[in-house]
């Protein structure tokens, strides 16, 4: 084949994009393909042009805005331009074309998990394409225990997939880094703690990984409330600082003490009506969007943990809402006055679920709403609720009751929404622990699917996903979801089936799907805690028979395994070696769970030996799932059947 890549521009993105068209075709043909300024180019040879659409006279639509993400795809006689309408478009653009080529990208890892084609012909002159993303915010939040290279490899595998956002939580993310380099809980592995300077160069490469890719960066969050005080707030690991004397007043008062919540500065809310306190977050906020350029939205939360705000006379005269919103405009007018642009992301979250009273927005524009719905329930959907009517329930300081149903949850931003008319988006938690609760994760990955579709419809501009960065195992299929429907809600979820397993396990991927499908079935009753707040006996009953069918279908299983074992594509051979790591797993949760059922007395021991196996094999599996969040998940179901049986020993209601 031969080919140029003429690059137009000088933006490192599409510089970045035109080499990875030439890696990528350098793959499939083995041929070096050049790269040269498109003024450099060889006459009468065929060309892939890269770069703006204004570079090549194309106009996107007038609706398409600066933060906006078109791509556009025009074959013809003299080759194929690909261009977008700013710099991170043009790399969606490459990678789209590289898709209708034939290449994916099942996990993250670079050439290891690429699906690589054969081509004959690069230049496919009917090609014509143009789109434009259907949600402006399309991100990943940072979660859970990670290396460098689990998030280097993350942003390179959305980037691929047309994410085009990514968030870090606090300054430095220091809690999820050392949860990895520690290895913590894990006894089979020896950890060190990462100290500053080896967490910032972490930092440092994966911010020049989202420059190098144009992506919107985001960052912060909880840890506004610890700055004022002089502490850190990297991580919600009890406080060692003492806060001084003088500032201890700021803190909140809850039960007549002034004290930090629990121990933990992050969790730890501040007096919010003291004029003093709002002044100090404000000016933090200002000095630090200063020193962070880079940075398009930082996000300003109020601490984690709820019931925990505070009752002094003062703050009993408004609702935390009211205050948050009087902060949010001293934070606005401080940047206006520094001549800072960047975007506030505020949180609608727990107690900050109740909107505000009395207080508005002086300059809506400046901010983004965040939903944050984290006592929601996983097995329905915003599209299966937002239709539904539902109530608040009453604000009451310190005792509130958290919504659980779609529906409840909606009713609250349907509330903020009458406050704030502006832009604002999802921020859930698909696969952060719920990924754990369905092990098979079809079931949630519908809802995940249906979710995304209704966003708009609830007035929401995309999602933001609070996950683990190790997000593709069993199978990749969340991912794939979260990623192709944000770009195309249109897409059905069947066919994001079809193509997943398709690529990841080849020529029996659609009986790998089924497979799962039918475990994600069979597993629904188990997804919510049995035992809390009472036993429920009629899903336990289900449970239980289910789980006498389970066994037949992981045999089948293996089956599929044995069959498909030798693989001549490495990525399909891989896909097939997580399955049957998986099953082993199965084998030993199957029993775990028929314990935990019944809060049997060997529940502890019968899920120790899946952890056990989780934590011997994190060395192959680190790559696609995160075991510190896993056994987390099912250390929480070993508590709740321990509960209910020292309940039923102190004479309560009945196991069995």
């Amino acid at each position: 084949m031969q080919a140029q890549i003429l690059v137009s521009g000088r933006h490192q993105t599409i510089r970045f994009a035109a080499r990875e068209l030439a890696r990528h075709l350098a793959w499939a043909t083995g041929r070096r393909v050049p790269v040269v300024n498109e003024d450099r180019g060889q006459a009468g040879t065929p060309a892939l042009r890269v770069g703006l659409c204004r570079a090549f006279d194309i106009a996107p639509p007038a609706s398409v805005g600066g933060d906006d993400d078109w791509i556009c795809l025009r074959g013809g006689k003299q080759g194929v331009v690909l261009c977008g309408s700013n710099p991170r478009s043009v790399l969606f653009a490459v990678y789209r074309y590289l898709r209708e080529l034939g290449f994916r990208w099942v996990r993250p890892g670079g050439r290891d998990e690429t699906v690589v084609p054969g081509i004959r012909n690069a230049f496919p002159d009917r090609i014509r394409i143009a789109e434009q993303a259907a949600y402006r915010y399309r991100t990943l939040c940072i979660e859970g225990a990670c290396s460098e290279q689990h998030v280097v490899d993350l942003i390179d595998w959305q980037a691929k997939h047309g994410l085009n956002g990514y968030f870090i939580q606090f300054d430095f993310g220091s809690g999820f880094w050392k949860q990895w380099y520690e290895h913590r809980r894990n006894p089979f592995r020896k950890g060190a703690t990462p100290g500053p300077d080896r967490i910032r160069k972490i930092v440092a490469r994966v911010v020049r990984e989202i420059e190098k890719r144009d992506l919107c960066f985001e960052r912060m969050g909880h840890g506004w409330t610890c700055l004022p005080l002089g502490v850190e707030g990297e991580g919600w690991d009890p406080t060692r600082q003492r806060v001084p004397p003088a500032k201890r007043r700021w803190l909140a008062e809850v039960n007549g003490n002034r004290d930090l919540w629990g121990g933990v500065a992050l969790n730890t809310n501040l007096c919010y009506s003291n004029p003093a306190v709002r002044k100090a977050m404000a000016r933090a906020v200002t000095e630090y969007a200063r020193r962070r350029p880079e940075v398009s939205a930082v996000h300003l939360w109020l601490a984690d943990g709820s019931n925990n705000n505070c009752e002094c006379e003062r703050c009993r005269k408004a609702r935390p809402s009211d205050f948050y919103v009087e902060l949010l405009n001293e934070v606005d007018a401080s940047l206006t006055a520094a001549g800072l642009l960047v975007k506030i992301v505020f949180l609608i979250y727990v107690d900050l679920l109740w909107p505000p009273e009395r207080a508005r927005f002086r300059n809506p524009d400046r901010f983004v709403l965040m939903f944050a719905p984290i006592t929601r329930n996983y097995l329905e959907s915003f599209a299966d609720a937002r239709r539904e009517r539902k109530r608040m329930r009453p604000f009451k300081r310190n005792r509130l009751v958290m919504p659980r149903s779609a529906g409840e949850n909606l009713a609250y931003l349907r509330a903020w929404q009458k406050v704030f008319r502006g832009r604002g988006f999802d921020f859930d938690y698909h696969n952060i622990w719920a990924c754990y609760y369905d092990l098979a994760q079809f079931t949630l990955a519908r809802v995940l699917h249906r979710d995304i579709r209704a966003l708009r419809a609830v007035g929401l501009d995309g999602l933001n996903s609070c996950q683990n960065q190790r997000a593709f195992f069993p199978h990749p299929l969340l991912m794939h979801v979260l990623a192709r429907t944000l770009w195309d809600p249109r897409r059905p979820f069947d066919a994001i089936v079809r193509e997943t397993f398709g690529d990841a396990y080849g020529r029996d991927g659609q009986k790998a799907a089924a497979f799962f499908a039918e475990l994600s079935r069979l597993w629904k009753p188990l997804f919510h805690p049995l035992h809390q707040p009472v036993p429920d006996r009629p899903r336990r009953a289900r449970a239980r028979r289910n789980l006498e069918r389970i066994p037949g279908l992981l045999r089948s299983g293996r089956t599929l395994v044995r069959k498909n074992r030798r693989q001549a594509d490495a990525v399909v051979a891989r896909s097939w070696a997580y399955l049957e790591a998986y099953l082993d797993l199965m084998d030993r949760l199957v029993p775990a769970f028929r314990a935990y059922v019944d809060a049997a007395p060997d529940t502890r021991q019968a899920f120790e030996r899946a952890t056990e196996f989780l934590w011997r094999n994190e060395p192959r599996l680190h790559r696609v799932l995160d075991v510190y969040q896993a056994v987390g998940v099912l250390e929480q179901r070993v508590a709740e059947a321990e509960a209910v049986r020292a309940d039923a020993c102190a004479g309560s209601e009945a196991v069995v």
